[in-house]
């Protein structure tokens, strides 16, 4: 997925307003340039940040079940291809396709949400959990599925909509969400 932007690169994107914090604007425009062109729904932080999480981001992922058919698509759109990252670029954002394989889940739709194609509520939960728990260095996703759960928000009821297998991993975060939530910031030791 994402490769390491060097001190160059990340002043090149700061300057063009992607991955700022807070500020998705770009990466944004660009997925809803995509929606008609390319028939593949965004998933990652900036899906994160459709559903109610407070994420900014510097690239864009898409689900994809057939990556041969979506990188037409792409570079039919003007996306190039940038083979020492491994990525489509368009306008100065990074693209990366991410198929079921990959994502652990084969998603059951999507939704259009602020003129962007993304993966359905559960689908991205299950995506982002199922990458945190079973890739070490991906501790962000952990984090992206508690954002959702204290912001959207949701409770232990929401498990019934995620494969049984991560049932019991999503009400423990559900658990220690609330509890982070109740000890509040004077009772919290570091």
């Amino acid at each position: 997925m994402a490769t390491k932007l060097g001190i160059r690169q990340r002043r090149v994107h700061a300057k063009k307003g992607i991955g700022m914090p807070g500020d998705n604007s770009h990466i944004l425009d660009v997925a809803r340039r995509l929606r008609k062109l390319v028939d593949a729904p965004v998933l990652g932080g900036i899906a994160v940040y459709l559903h109610g999480g407070g994420r900014s981001t510097v690239d864009l992922d898409l689900y994809v079940a057939d990556r041969a058919v979506i990188i037409a698509q792409l570079e039919a759109a003007g996306a190039i291809w940038d083979q020492e990252n491994r990525e489509h670029v368009l306008d100065g954002v990074r693209i990366h396709t991410v198929s079921s394989q990959e994502a652990g889940v084969e998603i059951q739709g999507n939704s259009t949400i602020d003129g962007v194609r993304v993966v359905k509520l559960h689908d991205l939960i299950a995506i982002k959990l199922l990458s945190g728990l079973n890739n070490r260095g991906r501790s962000r996703d952990i984090g992206d599925v508690e954002d959702l759960i204290r912001l959207v928000p949701l409770d232990k009821r929401f498990a019934a909509r995620l494969p049984k297998a991560i049932r019991t991993e999503f009400k423990a975060l559900v658990d220690a969400v609330r509890a982070g939530e109740e000890s509040g910031p004077s009772d919290r030791r570091f």
